[in-house]
């Protein structure tokens, strides 16, 4: 059952308790009146959480009771210090509830954070257990800027989802459940994708596990040809790196993810035109994700060998002509 609690506080022992199942305690290092917020999304197995506060503060932090963690800044004054260690805007954090952490937060802070059940993460692939041990071990893994951004949109769409579905009738547990997997799926796999992650690059060595990693991309892709979808957000649905992903595209599909999405998109279009002959040219290339008509043409001609137009005429003929 999704629950949503929002809390504003104007000093910092309410703020540390505000998170539900968390203990935690705060120290205020820094002059001034403090105002901190909680918003958490509450399910069943975890919960998506933001905490925004806004002086210097000292935090002794522990997570709920057979939970995993994983965090990340939206926004953090540098001299920011998590378990010994720099905290920086792409740190991506990752706690276990056996543990207790010291974060020292040298200005305001807004955090986004996942917390998941130990089951839900036990039954995630071996590749990803894997690489999240080792983040756990680190404590901290610096992300690039394109992955951290995808993960703070992922988290922040992933709670408007979850928000979405307790306002729903009949919704049952496990699509909620559904839910928190396979936002945490995602959220691995653009953290693995990225460059900074050193366990992320090895690839699968059974044929079969590196067209599974194929598979999953392309199922993605076809889920979302009218989305604004980028090698990161493919990969964290292939739920592998960068470079396995290229590799599984070359070895199977003989060229690279982009370019099978973008064919992708072209064999949509060609079904659109010749299905629907009233719908402009320029609205099917925008829908498809084509950045202007002019873009959007060019590929077709030269992956069908005859312009958008030509397309149209048949399917008009097709579907009205003698």
């Amino acid at each position: 059952m999704v629950r949503l609690h929002e809390h504003l506080s104007h000093d910092v022992d309410d703020q540390a308790q505000a998170l539900a199942g968390w203990e935690q305690s705060y120290e205020q290092l820094g002059c001034g009146r403090f105002r901190g917020t909680t918003r958490q999304v509450l399910l069943d197995d975890g919960a998506l959480l933001r905490e925004t506060t806004n002086r210097p503060l000292r935090e002794v932090i522990a997570p709920p009771r057979d939970q995993i963690v994983v965090a990340l800044p939206a926004n953090v004054q540098a001299g920011s210090v998590f378990a010994g260690a720099p905290l920086l805007p792409h740190s991506l954090m990752v706690l276990e509830s056996a543990q207790q952490y010291e974060l020292v937060a040298a200005g305001s802070m807004d955090i986004l954070a996942l917390s998941a059940r130990r089951e839900i993460v036990d039954a995630l692939e071996p590749a990803m257990l894997d690489w999240l041990a080792g983040a756990q071990r680190r404590h901290a893994v610096a992300l690039g800027d394109i992955a951290a951004d995808g993960i703070r949109r992922l988290l922040q769409q992933a709670a408007d989802a979850a928000l979405a579905l307790g306002a729903r009738p009949g919704v049952t547990a496990q699509v909620e459940t559904d839910l928190l997997s396979g936002t945490l799926s995602r959220l691995l796999g653009m953290a693995m994708s990225d460059d900074h992650a050193p366990a992320a690059s090895s690839i699968p060595r059974r044929a079969h596990a590196r067209l599974q990693v194929a598979r999953r991309a392309i199922a993605f892709m076809r889920e979302n040809l009218q989305h604004d979808i980028d090698v990161p957000a493919i990969c964290a649905a292939a739920c592998a790196s960068r470079r396995t992903v290229q590799y599984c595209f070359e070895e199977f599909l003989h060229t690279t993810p982009q370019a099978y999405l973008r064919a992708l998109r072209l064999n949509e279009a060609r079904r659109l035109l010749k299905l629907q002959g009233r719908q402009a040219i320029t609205e099917i290339a925008g829908d498809l994700g084509f950045s202007s008509a002019s873009h959007f043409t060019h590929h077709y001609k030269v992956m069908f060998e005859e312009l958008p137009s030509e397309t149209l005429r048949i399917g008009c003929y097709g579907s009205g002509g003698v």
